[in-house]
């Protein structure tokens, strides 16, 4: 099967509202075929949208094209998963290996996430944001480098937007495909890379543990807060944020030892 995209033009020349992808197989031709909007999906960010757009911004044309292809102005990741959900009614699950390469950017977009709530609210995750995000890297990067030998240089594009919540559901999956891949290598009697994959599916578990058990372990938010809490507290752009107790103080923190020591 052949999977091809394009952008989706409405009856006004030089005006997209979407993308339609088509099932095409080499032997019987077209199979299948849909359409997936930018408005449905959310696709572009409210604050990025131009003035000239129609349709509140859902629609791409030559003139808005500079504001609203923008690295922070797409949310692209929705439209990804739908996509992939009608393709996999026409295509096999991809190999182990492609399914935990294509999610490395996703896991790079989440340290980014740790770096940018260290550097707002000091005290978030326990005070371990930046921690958090360093060592999440090195585990990416590791992975990526044991995973070239059989997916050569691909790595899924990073996503602009992401929450936690969808960072630590990337971390599962990369880390249920590293497994499988390390049962894989077991059965074809490569036990150096079983040995490597089985590893890096046991460094994320152990990153995965301590964010949720930082985050599960975060003081609920002062209703009396001060200035500086209630910014925090507005700012949208957070999906988890700290703030001190009703009393004023910060909460005690118990330091922890990283996921895994660094190389």
């Amino acid at each position: 099967m052949v999977v091809t995209a394009e952008l989706s033009q409405t009856i006004r020349a030089d005006t997209w509202d979407g993308v339609s992808v088509r099932i095409v197989s080499p032997a019987a031709g077209a199979v299948d075929a849909t359409w997936f909007g930018f408005a449905e999906h959310g696709v572009f960010n409210e604050k990025n949208r131009a003035q000239s757009a129609r349709d509140g911004g859902a629609e791409l044309t030559p003139y808005n094209a500079e504001f609203m292809l923008t690295y922070d102005g797409i949310d692209a990741y929705r439209l990804r998963e739908a996509v992939a959900d009608y393709t996999s009614v026409f295509l096999p699950p991809p190999a182990p290996e492609f399914a935990a390469a294509t999610q490395l950017g996703v896991l790079n977009a989440t340290a980014r996430w740790l770096d940018h709530l260290g550097s707002i609210d000091p005290q978030g995750l326990a005070g371990r944001a930046f921690a958090h995000a360093e060592i999440l890297r090195e585990i990416v990067g590791e992975i990526h480098v044991g995973l070239l030998p059989l997916t050569g240089e691909l790595r899924d594009s990073d996503s602009s937007a992401i929450k936690l919540p969808d960072g630590l559901a990337a971390l599962s999956r990369v880390s249920t495909a590293l497994t499988d891949l390390a049962r894989s290598a077991e059965e074809a009697s490569h036990t150096d890379q079983a040995t490597l994959f089985r590893e890096h599916a046991r460094s994320l578990d152990a990153i995965n543990a301590e964010i949720s058990a930082d985050l599960a372990a975060a003081p609920p938010r002062s209703r009396r807060t001060g200035r500086a809490g209630a910014a925090r507290a507005g700012n949208a752009a957070v999906a988890v944020a700290v703030s001190a107790p009703a009393t004023g103080t910060t909460a005690p923190t118990t330091p922890r030892q990283p996921a895994r020591p660094s190389h």
